[in-house]
């Protein structure tokens, strides 16, 4: 039999880098994978509009966190990715309760070819960010996983365009004809034109409840099929230096506006503490403590939930206006 720990052993974590993403087989244990379940079941449905997502409880974070932990340290020893706090944990499942942008009518939600987009704009670099995906309900092995683009893979098919992408998010990979563009969802335009079919390259790594696939957010990926009903747990670290500039949150798209619209309850508070330390930038750790307090405020009723539509396009508005 094999231990987790001879299969720990075994990982490459040095494949953050060259291939963005690294896979730990039975990274939880049954305790942990149920505990994580019944936390999911008792988690409210998020105040997002994008799409269809529940909170990890802060306590079911606390627990794992010593264990993501040492992740993040071979990690560090093994490449150039540096991450030290978690900023954010949440559930993903192939079905949505309700409608949301990716998913029109409560029914299956699936992501196509994407780059992460909110959590580009709020934190301004995607090299620099881990994703740590757990399946905590997997109903069948081969189905209903994460497919990526492997760093490679692209690399070595479109060197240049690969270059591009390196380090951001926010962008979509869109068939148009007999090729496929790279929208910028964040500036607008396209980023390039692949002129193959991105599954031609892609990876579905086969994951088990309670394995853990790492992500790097700048990494292009989907989900394979939303054929079965899968629940995964994802944790996000970020670097707490990153510099976060006042301007990356206001400017660009018609795309961005909408989801960030969709999303007001996490860029709401960061346009805030701008505003109160009359910055022009701040470190991602002291924006990612002012959330969090925002968040646990807004759950113990001591704070007031985020403005409607209208006062919150207002406040786009003017903040595109303030730039210029």
């Amino acid at each position: 039999m094999i231990t987790t720990c001879e299969v720990e052993n075994r990982t490459d974590y040095s494949e953050i880098d060259s291939r963005g993403f690294l896979l730990i087989r039975s990274f939880l244990n049954e305790d942990q994978i149920q505990r994580l379940q019944t936390d999911f079941e008792a988690a409210p449905l998020e105040v997002n509009a994008n799409y269809s997502v529940r909170r990890i409880s802060a306590a079911v974070q606390e627990t794992l966190q010593g264990q993501l932990d040492t992740v993040n340290q071979r990690i560090a020893a093994e490449s150039s990715v540096r991450v030290d706090l978690l900023n954010d944990g949440v559930y993903f499942a192939t079905y949505s309760e309700k409608s949301t942008l990716t998913s029109l009518r409560p029914g299956p939600q699936q992501f196509p070819w994407h780059q992460d987009h909110e959590t580009y704009w709020l934190w301004n670099d995607m090299r620099n960010y881990l994703n740590f995906y757990l399946p905590i309900v997997k109903p069948v092995v081969e189905k209903s996983n994460l497919t990526v683009v492997p760093f490679d893979r692209f690399e070595q098919r479109v060197p240049d365009l690969h270059r591009k992408m390196i380090g951001r998010g926010a962008s979509r990979v869109l068939p148009s004809g007999k090729s496929w563009i790279i929208k910028d969802d964040d500036q607008g335009g396209k980023i390039g034109r692949l002129p193959f079919d991105p599954s031609e390259i892609e990876e579905t790594p086969q994951l088990r409840a309670g394995d853990l696939l790492v992500l790097r957010g700048d990494i292009i990926h989907r989900t394979q099929d939303a054929s079965t009903r899968r629940v995964a747990a994802s944790f996000r670290y970020i670097n707490s230096e990153t510099i976060v500039p006042r301007t990356s949150l206001s400017r660009g798209s018609v795309a961005k506006a909408l989801m960030m619209l969709n999303a007001r309850y996490l860029f709401e508070p960061a346009f805030e503490l701008f505003d109160q330390s009359a910055a022009t930038e701040l470190t991602a750790g002291k924006l990612d403590a002012h959330l969090k307090r925002v968040m646990l405020e807004r759950r113990e009723g001591t704070q007031s939930a985020n403005s409607g539509r209208l006062a919150f396009l207002s406040r786009l508005l003017s903040e595109k206006l303030r730039r210029r």
